[in-house]
């Protein structure tokens, strides 16, 4: 399936007007800019949505209504790339197929898997790829321009699916507003976090 080059349109005028923040806690993968929307991990307590839900919920309506339109797997987190390059990895906590989508201008930047039937130098510039990656070795190729990816797939705590109230952002006001099920996530406050505030360490 090929996606159109106007389906990303508005990801990337969000992206280029304000980019993502560098990944320091991803070292060991790769580097550049990579942050996750929607379920991740946290410190001590259940996995929940992302901060990015609330910070740039008008990022994340265009990345849920792109997957409304494109994207054909249960999903629960999405990851977005921008000028992030990866080394050999498994995605680990994730579930289940994963779908991985590149898109920008630029040339090259093809995804490799290193094992498995899918080996080799696969050209996913608006083409997605649907695979397990939790268990392919992959990595990202050299390129040169701004390149983009996208990973939607369902974040599990030790392979067990996370059951959370459906997200969404709503219009109001002039305001793009996160809800997590009927809940309004203030974008203030965000979801509540016993270690709000404590410095993360590096890994």
């Amino acid at each position: 399936m090929k996606i159109p080059a106007d389906a990303f349109t508005e990801i990337i005028q969000e992206l280029s007007t304000r980019p993502l923040s560098i990944n320091r806690y991803r070292k060991s993968v790769g580097e550049g800019r990579s942050q996750a929307f929607g379920v991740v991990g946290r410190r001590n307590l259940a996995p929940d949505y992302s901060r990015l839900c609330w910070t740039r919920p008008k990022l994340y309506m265009h990345l849920l209504e792109f997957a409304d339109k494109y994207v054909d797997i249960s999903y629960n987190a999405i990851t977005v790339n921008q000028n992030y390059k990866s080394g050999k990895h498994y995605d680990k906590h994730n579930i289940g197929d994963s779908f991985l989508v590149s898109f920008g201008d630029f040339t090259n930047g093809n995804l490799l898997i290193h094992e498995g039937d899918l080996s080799g130098n696969h050209d996913i510039r608006h083409t997605p790829i649907v695979a397990d990656f939790s268990k392919l070795m992959h990595s990202t190729d050299d390129w040169e321009g701004c390149r983009y990816s996208l990973v939607f797939y369902q974040y599990a705590l030790k392979n067990k699916p996370v059951n959370l109230p459906k997200p969404s952002v709503k219009l109001e006001e002039g305001k793009y507003k996160f809800y997590r099920g009927d809940e309004y996530i203030d974008p203030k406050v965000g979801i509540w976090h016993n270690l709000k505030g404590r410095k993360k360490v590096l890994v």
